[in-house]
């Protein structure tokens, strides 16, 4: 289906336009690393101060829980990406431009013994910038319990959430002939016949919590 857009670019600020674009893509990759750097900062100072005294033991007892790349928020800007429409030269926009990740959200969990019945889960985001999108780095955090219910059962529960993380879609500013103005639009809907401002509603925003997991696991062994 082709869609025909009601605004067009101005030519003249179309290089101001693209320059822009770069410098809030990088400095969204900056305000990312400052993110990482507060939260390592914040494990650091977590586990420093409540195993100051075994240390030592605490890195012994840790290990690798997991390691992915993508997340739930990810996936929103893969939904977000599909489909085109074309401007008013017949230029065909395609989503997929927009909603790229210039480098995938990295998640990274650990898991810290602290008895033998009971750990702590912890890790990091990453996040991931598009030309369209944010995804703020988070914090894992959460908790495994295992009781041994006999000599052949055990009943695992574990839960882990993410604190950050948050999933912002960006907006567009284009020039409408019907309105010989600019106007800020959903990049997504500038060619559906809703005016512009009342496009503004349909933008993506998600907290990171929407990552939260839950497990129980009850084991017979033979």
């Amino acid at each position: 289906m082709r869609f025909q857009v009601i605004w067009s670019l101005n030519p003249a600020c179309a290089t101001i336009c693209a320059r822009q674009h770069a410098t809030n893509a990088r400095i969204a990759d900056i305000h990312r690393l400052r993110h990482l750097h507060r939260w390592f900062g914040l494990i650091g100072l977590v586990i420093s101060s409540a195993f100051q005294a075994q240390a030592q033991n605490v890195w012994d007892q840790t290990f690798l829980l997991d390691v992915r790349v993508g997340s739930v928020r990810s996936d929103i800007a893969l939904d977000l990406s599909a489909g085109r429409y074309a401007l008013e030269d017949g230029t065909m926009v395609e989503l997929s431009d927009w909603y790229r990740p210039r480098f995938p959200d990295l998640n990274i969990l650990f898991l810290t013994e602290i008895q033998p019945s009971f750990a702590a889960i912890w890790g990091i985001s990453t996040g991931e910038t598009g030309q369209k999108y944010t995804i703020d780095p988070g914090l894992w955090v959460g908790a495994l319990y295992r009781a041994d219910l006999g000599r052949n059962q055990a009943l695992t529960v574990s839960a882990r959430t993410l604190l950050g993380g948050a999933f912002k879609e960006r907006t567009c500013v284009a020039f409408y002939t019907i309105l010989d103005d600019f106007a800020q639009v959903n990049c997504r809907l500038a060619a559906s016949p809703l005016p512009p401002d009342e496009t503004l509603a349909f933008l993506v925003s998600e907290q990171g919590s929407i990552e939260t997991t839950f497990s129980l696991r009850y084991e017979i062994r033979f």
